[in-house]
């Protein structure tokens, strides 16, 4: 007759595996249990408690349990060992830890069982297969002396590592192990259990694995090849692993999608899933056919979370992770935003005109040299951004990432950049797929023709400015094609309502689809001069100035004194 007994490994929540112990017990399973040494005691004296008048429970002897160590194994051959020392007619042998659950009901499970008699489910792949470890250490772990916990002590866990490599130092495998790995959690039939305990090499099998790297992923693994008829390698025991290794946990929100995981078990449970541990531990609980389960949707889950684990959120950087490249491929930023090149050159003010007149979250150049400030007078963003150029100059990326984030419930924003301000944030603002960037090409000039600057401080400030746009405009186009808008100078200054249209598109198309009073333009009376003398000097522009002189003044100073309504 088929009798099912359980191994659980625990060391920490032991109230849960307190529930867990007092169920399996219940229904008629012998549970031998293995707590770590390193629990806290007061809370081991109220497990044993709890549990200690149950027949069906035994406890083994405890080891101090090291991830990636012997320790484990020892721990689970103790606990074997105690379970068939109370308990010799079990005929098969669940390995779970103190954080999994029962997914369906354990009557379900001893069926499945009998049905498959005499099989031994324990995940046991060859090195060749390539389907247990994904990155890492692979066939160095039963070649390599791995005397330190890599844990404790990774530094000199690598260093030893690379000392071996480079002496060329291996072990040799023994003759009477194939190395195999596989998931650590089991379900074996007793008689090849037994084989394993009683092994005429099972003190040299215990001291070669020993040395070993994660031996609890092929302790059992390889020596199930020696000791079974018949091995189906997969785990009855649902476990998913995220970037560092650590298995995801399963919270309350999963429990309707729990019959489409293809296995009995589930690990790890978050321990205050208080309504996972009500409804799996219950009595009165239906069969799921296994024939129904459909595993891949947990399994896009938790890749998809692995995903966000490794690259993060849009916007989001952890200090663990930040920088990397991660934000230069995708950008910094959670929402849309404008970024308005130019504008400030062509209109006085343009900045005080969208905010105050008209109500539009626009901020100045908040990348501008020396001092700035996000708007008149504003030094100071939600979440204590200071308006400090030397610690945004320290790392402008992170600094356009709080910006963002300070201002992520607020209406649709755009802020001001031109040529003269810090270029390091220019990439950043290239690449990122959420920035709407509406360039006024050569704009700059308005500025150098106002300058009160000699003519040669003129000349060497517009050759700087130019190759600056040269190279912002290169970005864009390699970057951001599509998601970007050009115009000319020329253009602006003819139909400076249609650079208005652009930039107000972006922040309330309402507003930009009704009449508009356009700002003051700036003064472009010295405009033509400067450009002639410019381009007498070697720098070659795309505005041509007009042969009458004043002209494009003129039409600038009608068009100030007009509506504009734009359509």
């Amino acid at each position: 007759m088929m009798k099912l007994g359980f191994i659980i490994l625990a060391h920490q929540d032991l109230h849960r595996t307190t529930q867990l112990v007092r169920f399996l017990a219940k229904n008629g399973c012998p549970v031998s249990l293995h707590v770590d040494q390193t629990a806290d005691k007061s809370k081991v004296d109220a497990l044993i408690s709890s549990v200690n008048h149950l027949d069906d429970v035994v406890f083994s002897k405890q080891e101090r349990c090291g991830w990636g160590q012997f320790s484990i194994v020892k721990a689970t051959l103790n606990a074997a060992e105690a379970l068939f020392k109370a308990h010799p007619d079990v005929t098969n042998v669940c390995l779970i830890s103190g954080s999994c659950l029962p997914v369906r009901p354990l009557g379900q499970l001893k069926a499945f069982l009998e049905r498959h008699k005499g099989i031994d489910f324990i995940e046991s792949f060859s090195l060749e297969d390539k389907k247990w470890v994904k990155g890492g250490l692979d066939s160095e772990r039963f070649t390599l002396f791995f005397p330190v916990s890599w844990r404790k002590s990774r530094y000199v866990f690598d260093r030893l590592v690379d000392l071996q490599r480079f002496f060329k130092i291996k072990r040799t495998v023994p003759e009477n192990i194939s190395p195999h790995m596989g998931s650590q959690w089991w379900c074996l039939t007793a008689k090849t259990l037994r084989k394993i305990i009683e092994d005429p090499n099972r003190k040299k099998n215990d001291q070669y694995f020993s040395k070993s790297w994660i031996p609890d992923e092929s302790y059992f693994q390889s020596l199930a090849q020696n000791h079974s008829d018949h091995i189906k390698p997969i785990s009855l025991t649902f476990v998913a692993f995220d970037a560092e290794g650590k298995p995801f946990l399963f919270y309350d929100d999963h429990l309707d999608e729990l019959p489409k995981v293809n296995a009995f078990f589930i690990r790890k449970v978050w321990p205050g899933a208080v309504k996972l541990y009500r409804e799996l531990l219950s009595d009165d609980r239906k069969n799921h056919p296994l024939s129904k389960a459909d595993e891949d949707v947990f399994n896009e889950k938790f890749a998809r979370a692995n995903q966000q684990c490794i690259s993060g959120g849009e916007g989001r950087f952890l200090q663990g992770r930040y920088p990397t490249d991660h934000g230069k491929l995708s950008g910094v930023t959670t929402r849309n935003f404008g970024v308005l090149v130019g504008y400030k050159s062509l209109f006085k003010d343009f900045q005080l005109w969208a905010h105050d007149d008209k109500g539009l979250n626009v901020f100045s150049n908040i990348f501008a040299r020396r001092k700035f400030t996000f708007r008149k007078k504003m030094g100071l963003m939600k979440g204590n951004l200071l308006a400090n150029a030397k610690l945004r100059d320290a790392n402008p990326r992170s600094f356009l990432c709080n910006f963002m984030w300070s201002e992520r419930n607020s209406p649709l924003l755009a802020f001001q950049f031109d040529m003269s301000d810090v270029q390091k944030i220019a990439p950043v603002l290239a690449r990122d797929k959420h920035a709407h960037i509406t360039v006024i090409k050569e704009a700059w000039l308005l500025d150098v023709a106002s300058s009160h600057m000699k003519f040669r401080g003129k000349l060497m400030n517009a050759q700087v400015l130019q190759a600056r746009e040269k190279e912002f405009l290169k970005l864009l186009e390699k970057f951001n094609p599509g998601n970007y808008t050009i115009f000319s100078l020329e253009d602006a200054l003819n139909t400076p309502g249609v650079i208005l249209q652009s930039a107000l598109k972006t922040l309330d198309p309402q507003i930009a689809n009704g009449p508009i009073e356009i700002p003051e333009l700036a003064d472009i009376s010295k405009l033509d001069t400067v450009v002639r003398k410019l381009n007498k000097n070697g720098v070659r522009l795309s505005y041509k100035p007009s042969k009458k002189k004043k002209r494009a003044s003129k039409e600038a100073e009608k068009a100030v004194n007009r509506p504009y309504v734009v359509r």
